[in-house]
């Protein structure tokens, strides 16, 4: 007998969540040298150093996160020298979080180590083309209830690379 989609959908969830946990077992490394946890890594994966400085707006957005825990996390990468927050050039009501050169280091070794040590590492570029077509093409739910796919996100706050 056929798995019913209650079933189906438990366990592909169970897989994202086994992915993620082992992912953040390989990136353990790199968060002890730099002092932070997953999540505030995770805001300084999604801060692209070679795109302009993201708000703080937008890295919330990023990181399912709300923009309390943003400004929580960005006062922990301050403190280790990770990033500085500015007023931003094009709307001074905002603030920007640009990457420290150390911050950029820091953000290259997590990457490095997601590349090499996680458990997508090995897997055939078509199987993760696949994987990342059915994640993005998922809905998103908007602060208005509705919901939307990542083709129809703005680049801009789509998940860096």
């Amino acid at each position: 007998m056929a798995p019913s989609r209650e079933q189906q959908l438990s366990e592909a969830l169970f897989a994202v969540y086994d992915l993620v946990a082992r992912t953040d077992e390989a990136l353990a490394p790199a968060l002890r040298e730099y002092g932070i946890t997953a999540t505030t890594a995770h805001v300084l994966w999604a801060i692209d150093p070679d795109e302009p400085a993201p708000s703080m707006r937008t890295v919330a957005r990023l990181t399912h996160c709300t923009p309390q825990n943003v400004t929580f996390m960005c006062h922990q990468l301050e403190a280790r020298g990770l990033v500085e927050r500015r007023t931003s050039p094009s709307d001074k009501r905002q603030r920007v979080i640009e990457l420290t050169a150390r911050g950029r280091t820091a953000r290259e070794s997590i990457v490095a180590l997601v590349s090499t040590d996680s458990p997508l590492a090995d897997t055939p570029s078509r199987d993760l083309d696949a994987i990342t077509g059915l994640l993005i093409a998922q809905p998103h739910p908007t602060p208005q209830g509705t919901t939307r796919t990542d083709a129809q996100v703005p680049p801009r706050e789509r998940r860096p690379r």
